[in-house]
């Protein structure tokens, strides 16, 4: 399982209801704060709280039930932390929730955790225990939106007396080992060109005309060239200074190496030096993958860095971050959204499918999906099961197995910074990261 299939396959309908959004809009923590985020745990409470509780005594774990009732209405650090360690044992040792209130609880009991340090003032090393617990229920589905103004205050604490120093940003130098290469690999493209045209040049009209409402794949070249994310995120200084002490979701290992893939949480500054500064130099074969992760809900200063295509932006679904390693791969699949995918940083190889060459696709069900390639949309509409994923190794196909596959016709692109490719519902498709990279995808 993915991170995506462990910690959102659970989520129910009662976490979508509206929840009130807080927002604080001065740096100093005031009490007045706090009880308002008081008052965001008692609306969680409500919402979905409440009824995990009679869930978890339904199960007769009645010990952790008890720990969660205690979150929810007063401030029991202790329950809390009982509560974080018990459920979060329970996942490890047996690779899932025993059921969506064991996930419930321990976002819950993190959140808790995350208020109770403010209350006291927090600073330094505590204010970064309170971005680990805020970070590890945004990993572990909580809804971001309502959680937005503690995510500010949190920041806030972490980086107080330093907002000057955290301001100020002074790119590596060109010959630094910390930039994303700049030129792509050579790269043999086996399938035939896609269609490439001006992604700053074409309109909403026109691209709806000759692509979309024909479900007709296109690179749509330098849409992107004008984000500040272009000149920034390819910076992994960057990452580290403003970012470092963020926790991320990351999936270890090659696809291919099943005895050797797994899911960690890590922070950035770590992700960065044992990950991807490597592999930036090259040097460096070890692969890991933040991989379709609503990094921008969860590191809301990103936002800033870039603008929604307007080819996309009336229908908006959802965001996705995507960075990993060079020889991060999704296999070959198809979604039940329209996709735009663009690139920040880095290089990518895309292979596609045109929906009418499903016959010769195989599709398959497969027990684990590689590197955060099923969406949680999907997964909320258990559409990931229904055979969106090809049986078969696009760049190395075994045709004895897969004798139909031969007839199928494959466009091929190389992404680099700035391009985009748009990818209609159920178009197959295949990436595979030619360096370290960088992307972003809006479904739609």
């Amino acid at each position: 399982m993915t991170f995506v299939t462990l910690f959102a396959c659970n989520k129910r309908q009662r976490h979508t209801q509206y929840v009130p959004s807080l927002i604080v809009t001065h740096a100093t923590m005031t009490s007045r704060d706090v009880q308002e985020f008081d008052a965001l745990i008692s609306s969680f409470a409500e919402t979905f709280g409440n009824a995990a509780v009679a869930e978890l005594e339904g199960e007769r774990e009645f010990e952790l039930a008890f720990a969660l009732r205690r979150v929810l209405d007063s401030s029991d650090v202790t329950a809390a932390d009982h509560a974080v360690e018990h459920t979060y044992w329970a996942l490890k040792t047996k690779n899932a929730w025993p059921s969506p209130a064991w996930r419930e609880c321990y976002v819950l009991a993190q959140l808790r955790r995350c208020v109770e340090l403010l209350r006291g003032g927090c600073f330094g090393i505590d204010a970064r225990e309170a971005q680990r617990a805020l970070d590890m229920t945004i990993i572990f589905g909580a809804p971001s939106e309502p959680l937005r103004g503690l995510m500010q205050a949190v920041e806030s604490a972490c980086f107080a007396g330093d907002d000057d120093a955290r301001r100020t940003y002074v790119r590596s130098a060109p010959q630094s080992e910390l930039l994303f290469p700049s030129e792509p690999p050579s790269t043999a493209l086996g399938g035939q060109c896609l269609e490439r045209v001006e992604g700053t040049a074409i309109t909403v009209k026109e691209f709806k005309r000759r692509f979309y409402s024909t479900d007709m794949p296109v690179v749509l070249a330098n849409l992107g060239k004008d984000w500040r994310a272009l000149r920034v995120w390819d910076d992994l200084e960057w990452w580290k200074r403003f970012h470092g002490h963020r926790c991320v979701p990351l999936e270890i290992g090659r696809y291919s190496d099943v005895s050797d893939w797994r899911e960690e949480v890590m922070t950035v500054n770590d992700f960065v030096e044992k990950f991807m500064a490597p592999s930036v130099r090259e040097d460096a074969q070890n692969i890991a993958y933040l991989a379709q992760h609503p990094l921008i809900d969860q590191l809301v200063d990103l936002r800033r860095d870039f603008e929604i295509p307007a080819l996309c932006a009336k229908s908006l679904l959802r965001i996705n971050a995507w960075m990993g390693t060079a020889g991060t791969i999704t296999p070959c699949h198809f979604d039940s959204y329209d996709n735009l995918l663009g690139q920040v940083a880095g290089y990518k190889f895309v292979r596609l499918y045109l929906e009418s060459d499903t016959y010769c696709m195989y599709p398959d069900r497969l027990t684990r999906h590689s590197q955060g390639n099923v969406s949680a949309v999907d997964i909320e509409n258990s559409r990931h099961s229904l055979g969106n994923f090809s049986a078969v190794d696009v760049e190395n196909p075994d045709l004895k197995r897969f004798p139909d596959f031969a007839r199928a016709k494959a466009f091929d692109v190389v992404l680099g910074p700035g391009d985009f490719v748009f990818i209609p519902a159920r178009c197959w498709h295949y990436v595979r990261s030619l360096t370290a990279s960088i992307s972003l995808n809006f479904w739609f």
